[in-house]
């Protein structure tokens, strides 16, 4: 569950502009990494993908300490669970990179002017 808000907040804080471009959390694809502005917008794009990775976290966490199912269960739970996490995250990687590369020409044509 705790992975699940983190992954949401840490995604939500960097497309408000709250979080900086870092080594450590948020989505790290060469595009996103070069400014300040194609971090935004990067994660701006990636909101829904990315809340959607955290929210299958959270609910899964939050459903297996509700129905507290057999080890067998659970595992196949997390499983499922991680990979459809991992997937989102993926995709909010692919949206990201093309709306970072829109935000550095966006940023380089008001530059020149």
């Amino acid at each position: 569950m705790l992975g699940g808000i983190l992954v949401t907040a840490i995604s939500e804080a960097a497309a408000r502009g709250r979080l900086g471009v870092n080594s450590i959390a948020g989505i790290r694809t060469r595009a996103l990494m070069m400014s300040e502005e194609a971090w935004t917008a990067g994660h701006r794009a990636a909101r829904i993908p990315m809340a959607l990775a955290g929210l299958v976290m959270f609910l899964t966490g939050a459903a297996v300490l509700a129905v507290r199912p057999d080890a067998g269960t659970t595992g196949q739970l997390v499983l499922a669970a991680a990979a459809a996490a991992v997937v989102l995250v993926l995709v909010g990687a692919v949206v990201a990179t093309p709306a970072a590369k829109r935000a550095l020409i966006t940023a380089d044509e008001a530059e020149r002017r």
